[in-house]
């Protein structure tokens, strides 16, 4: 694969990671329906971190299944088509940060100097918790014609084109 398109797709990320302060998140409840929200998010370069309450349905289905998914979209009034806007969408697990720990008290700082100092007072409240998102792997949307899987493990990148819709097919 050519380097201008691993860049492309890499400076996308970047780009969605720098102007996009909120992540979707779709998890699954104890009945196995879907619920969708979103969260602000802190992204370190390998992991999400979302602050939310346990009030929130969220929570209560993450520690029951913490297998998840999470959408990254570029704003609507800043696309060219808006059926192509530019994102992120992945599989992912999601974990509990221990309240009190290094990690939590670094990952807070990040992420309310990142949207907004009203973090602090979130993360005193004992209902929120810190969760941390594992991505596994996702699809980068940078256009028509223009979706990639991105392995965020790896960082491989594999275009979806005509080939790969044809080895998905054979595998089946």
């Amino acid at each position: 694969m050519a380097e201008s398109t691993n860049n492309l797709v890499h400076n996308t990320l970047n780009s969605l990671h720098e102007s996009v302060l909120t992540l979707i998140l779709s998890t699954i409840n104890q009945d196995t329906g879907i619920e969708t929200s979103y969260s602000p998010y802190f992204f370190d370069g390998n992991d999400y971190y979302i602050l939310i309450s346990n009030l929130a349905p969220h929570s209560q289905n993450i520690k029951t299944n913490p297998n998840i998914s999470f959408l990254i979209i570029e704003d609507e009034t800043n696309t060219k088509n808006i059926y192509a806007r530019r994102r992120i969408t992945s599989q992912a697990t999601a974990k509990v940060i221990e309240r009190g720990s290094e990690v939590f008290e670094q990952i807070i700082d990040n992420l309310a100097k990142r949207v907004s100092k009203m973090v602090y007072m979130l993360a005193e409240m004992n209902d929120f918790n810190l969760y941390k998102i594992t991505p596994t792997v996702g699809r980068v949307v940078i256009g028509f014609g223009r979706t990639f899987i991105y392995n965020h493990q790896t960082k491989a990148i594999t275009p979806v084109d005509e080939s790969y819709l044809a080895n998905q097919k054979a595998q089946q």
